[in-house]
């Protein structure tokens, strides 16, 4: 995701964007070890996101979508390496403009969520 799309937008910024560009990471372990450095070395500015704050993370409807394909697969996966391939097949398939709506959409969702006072929200 940061080579094929994050890094290609950032480094397309004036230094004017670049200094306001957020990217946005939850708190799951591989965000915090050598899978960050790549982000660093950027010089890119990363928030942090709860972890289970789903109603906030529009890539969770990417991984559900991602799910409920496999799901309809004739053969499931049950090797590692099938599994990787077959996730490898989705995400080629994830066009970031087709679900862009998740992220401008967010502001709506957090005020949902302050409305429901940070339980799940309904939308």
């Amino acid at each position: 995701m940061l080579k094929a799309v994050i890094f290609p937008f950032y480094d397309s910024l004036t230094l004017k964007q670049k200094s306001e560009f957020i990217f946005i990471e939850d708190e799951v372990k591989v965000h915090k070890g050598k899978a960050r450095l790549p982000r660093l070395n950027r010089g890119i500015c990363r928030f942090d996101w709860p972890p289970s704050s789903l109603d906030l993370n529009p890539i969770e409807k990417i991984w559900r979508w991602m799910k409920n394909e496999i799901n309809k697969l004739e053969t499931v996966p049950t090797t590692k390496e099938d599994m990787i391939e077959v996730l490898q097949e989705l995400w080629s398939e994830v066009d970031p403009k087709e679900w862009r709506y998740l992220t401008e959409r967010l502001t709506c969702k957090l005020e949902d969520v302050i409305e429901c006072k940070g339980m799940a929200t309904v939308h």
